[in-house]
């Protein structure tokens, strides 16, 4: 959703983005009923990255995604990022953009089930249309594929775990480099109103850079059954990742 700054802190800026449009970053591969609808907003997130000679901010605001289901095991979901902020300061000079993002078009089929283990398998394959203004995008269309995998563990514990593989515009622009992302969670309700969890991310671009990765953890309040918000932190592990991530979600569904 970002333009183009660097391979490793755009590719995770992304992913970090993406996860803001559906929840955490791990996608689920639970799917909403036909006549339901589910609303997903990353109500505000803030991406900080700090390095000698190099400074980036973002700031994104209610980026939605809306979801509704065609079956039981499959459902459309249009999002949009209806607000991002971004300023670079590199070489002593400073850039600045803000505006509307790009909307986004995905569809989820949920391809396996095992309610004894909680085992639930997807794919979700998905388009962006280059609709932003005030360059804050790439202005290409991009797409990919995610395969989200979940089941549950002892003790009352969850585990999600997600790959993903995009398809960029390379920063040249002449062409398409291969995006790679590998994610998971760990979570765990503490009552019936809060839970935890913990999550990893690591991304790896086909251009020759490094691989780049983030890990954090954050709370969520469920607020009615199908109202809930969710508050996280992410910090970068690696050289290429964003020094700081913070999110503040919410979800409703109707």
């Amino acid at each position: 959703m970002y333009k183009p700054l660097r391979p490793a802190l755009v590719s995770l800026a992304l992913l970090l983005a993406a996860g803001a449009l559906s929840g955490q970053i791990t996608e689920h591969p639970s799917t909403v009923a036909p006549g339901r609808f589910l609303v997903e907003m990353d109500a505000l997130s803030l991406t900080f990255d700090r390095e000698p000679g190099f400074k980036y901010t973002a700031l994104g605001a209610a980026s939605t995604f809306l979801t509704t289901g065609l079956t039981d095991n499959w459902d459309v979901q249009v999002g949009a990022d209806l607000f991002i902020s971004q300023k670079v300061d590199s070489g002593g000079l400073t850039d600045r953009d803000s505006g509307i993002g790009d909307v986004y078009v995905r569809t989820k089929w949920r391809f396996y089930e095992d309610t004894a283990t909680g085992t639930q398998v997807a794919i979700i394959p998905f388009v962006k249309m280059p609709t932003n203004s005030g360059n804050v995008g790439n202005d290409a269309v991009e797409g990919g594929i995610i395969l989200p995998w979940t089941t549950n563990l002892a003790a009352g514990f969850h585990c999600d775990v997600m790959a993903e593989v995009d398809f960029l515009r390379n920063n040249t622009d002449d062409g398409y480099d291969l995006n790679f992302y590998f994610s998971g969670s760990l979570s765990r309700e503490l009552t019936s109103a809060i839970g935890i969890y913990g999550e990893a991310a690591l991304a790896k671009a086909s251009d020759g850079s490094k691989v780049s990765g983030i890990m954090g953890g954050g709370v969520t309040l469920a607020i009615s059954e199908n109202t809930w918000w969710d508050l996280a932190v992410y910090k970068g592990i690696s050289d290429g990742a964003p020094d700081w991530n913070h999110v503040l979600r919410f979800n409703f569904g109707f």
